[in-house]
């Protein structure tokens, strides 16, 4: 897997700017820190702008990305937007503003072009932001499970509902989930809730309003042809 420059930029309460770039491999998971060439030394975004609000941001990456978060004391403080070099139209609001503390780093995981990883993101009412991944490697039935703690979203978000959503994945048409993206069904099998897919490669994601209750031993998943 290639190593690429990864760029972004997270932006505060009061105007002001923490720039990010570093060398990362794709594939893998990694902390996106401050640019060199504004800061000095790259720093993790907590230790350079301690108390600092961040109210909207966006990550950029060369071939592929998946998703990119706030990471206090191991657990998602908040989702930063992202998208591929060349298709963003904007620097959107995170979903709430979140203040900075020293230790809090931005992880990030960037992909080839050609990784079919997926990637639901929700932010709920209480005011949590999770991530729910999966690779569909054939036709069928993918479950997208708890980023951090492998666990379905009813386990992990029961009694919360997500208000706001987004799906990424560059599978496109093989994508045959219905609503045409992340399907999220509860306990009996019925459909509480879909997100459409967007290709982070050719449009830029963005959240969008829901409105899914999660219950105990609901699931969320991705159905594709192939």
């Amino acid at each position: 897997m290639a190593t690429n420059t990864v760029t972004g930029v997270l932006n505060t309460s009061d105007g002001r700017k923490i720039p990010l770039s570093s060398e990362i491999a794709e594939s893998t998971e990694a902390t996106l820190q401050t640019s060199v060439a504004f800061t000095v030394t790259a720093q993790d975004i907590g230790d350079y702008m301690p108390n600092a609000t961040i109210v909207s941001g966006l990550v950029t990456a060369l071939n592929g990305i998946s998703y990119a978060y706030i990471l206090r004391q191991g657990l998602i403080l908040a989702i930063i937007p992202v998208c591929v070099n060349g298709v963003a139209s904007q620097t959107p609001m995170l979903c709430r503003p979140v203040t900075l503390q020293p230790g809090d780093v931005l992880r990030v995981l960037t992909l080839t072009a050609t990784e079919r990883d997926a990637c639901l993101q929700v932010y709920t009412n209480r005011g949590v932001d999770r991530l729910f991944v999966g690779t569909p490697s054939g036709s069928g039935t993918t479950n997208l499970l708890d980023l951090q703690t492998g666990n379905q979203i009813g386990n992990t978000l029961q009694g919360q509902t997500c208000m706001k959503a987004v799906f990424t994945s560059i599978d496109g048409a093989k994508i045959e989930s219905p609503g045409g993206g992340a399907q999220v069904f509860d306990n009996l099998g019925n459909m509480a809730g879909a997100v459409t897919c967007t290709d982070p490669s050719s449009m830029q994601p963005v959240m969008s309003q829901v409105m899914i209750p999660v219950k105990l031993n609901f699931t969320s998943s991705v159905l594709t042809n192939a």
